[in-house]
């Protein structure tokens, strides 16, 4: 009978003489074949149980209507990063959301706010692709402590402790409160998982889905991958995404919101003519990726342009340790 150290030891043979043949140099996420002088990336997570790493997170959202600004906000805040458990092939990540700092008037109507020493716990699969929240039950109630700090600050202001009061109504429920976290998430997790990259090749493009600026129906679009850069020294490399609104999908959506609109109002209906109005929707998003998984920094701008407004909502991770 074969034992284990023997079965073990004909594999470590069997994959020795495989990668020998190809001439292929592996570390981590990177692969470097020396017959084709091709770097391949297939990006994925390589993290352990207790590892923890800080982010400090900016958040700017600008918004210009016929040339004047309209809205101008900042925040930014700190995320703990930290791997609490890895099971077969999924791994239980935690997020920690500290020092939540706005620079406008505007904090006490962003929902934002209320995620001050707030955790969110999820799943990802093996290869770092999100797969589910985990108990939801502890967020919310860390949610409700934390907005009972904050309005503990607003005791003068009625209108302040009522639109807290209406922020905790909407979001202390397992059904949206994911939704104070799932971008950030999103952005984070991006690039994992998805495919094989080569420096200079096609994007990757796949069917993904946007928020709608009109309706509460997502908004077809698509996603195209590229890798941009891999460092001399292999240890990161950069990958960028683009994401587009499907523009037909669009178009006949602001029309229908805007039909809907001029019934509300008792007014003329628009022409059909409108669906073909120029409507800009995308997202881009730029990540530089260590070989192991983490994330080094991340870009994400979200633009939206028709008639005389101009949006823009740019969300960007640096890691500190």
């Amino acid at each position: 009978m074969i034992d284990k150290f023997t079965y073990f030891f004909l594999f470590l043979l069997f994959s020795i003489s495989i990668f020998a043949q190809d001439s292929i140099e592996i570390k981590n996420d990177i692969v470097f074949s020396e017959e084709t002088n091709d770097t391949i990336i297939f990006p994925k997570t390589f993290w352990n149980v207790g590892d923890r790493k800080q982010y400090n997170v900016t958040t700017n959202e600008t918004k210009y209507e016929e040339g004047n600004t309209t809205i101008q906000e900042q925040y930014s805040y700190h995320i703990i990063a930290e791997v609490e458990n890895i099971y077969q092939n999924e791994t239980i990540i935690k997020w920690t959301f500290l020092d939540v700092q706005f620079n406008s008037n505007l904090q006490i109507n962003n929902p934002f706010n209320l995620v001050n020493n707030v955790s969110i716990s999820f799943k990802i699969d093996q290869d770092g692709r999100f797969l589910n929240y985990t108990n939801l039950e502890q967020t919310i109630k860390q949610l409700l402590f934390s907005s009972e700090d904050l309005e503990n600050k607003y005791l003068d202001n009625p209108d302040a402790i009522a639109a807290i009061k209406k922020n905790v109504q909407y979001y202390a429920n397992e059904e949206n409160i994911s939704k104070l976290f799932e971008r950030d998430i999103r952005q984070f997790h991006l690039f994992f998982g998805k495919s094989h990259f080569k420096l200079n090749n096609e994007p990757y493009v796949y069917e993904s889905y946007m928020d709608n600026l009109f309706s509460n129906s997502p908004t077809p679009a698509s996603t195209a991958l590229s890798l941009n850069e891999v460092s001399a020294l292999q240890t990161n490399y950069i990958m960028s995404s683009l994401q587009e609104a499907n523009k037909e999908w669009l178009g006949n959506s602001w029309y229908t919101y805007l039909k809907e609109l001029a019934t509300k109002l008792g007014s003329e209906e628009p022409s059909k003519e409108r669906i073909q109005d120029d409507i800009k929707y995308y997202i881009k998003t730029t990540s530089r990726i260590k070989d192991n998984g983490w994330i080094s920094y991340s870009i994400e701008t979200k633009k939206v342009k028709f008639q005389d407004t101009d949006y823009t909502l740019e969300r960007r991770f640096e890691l500190v340790d």
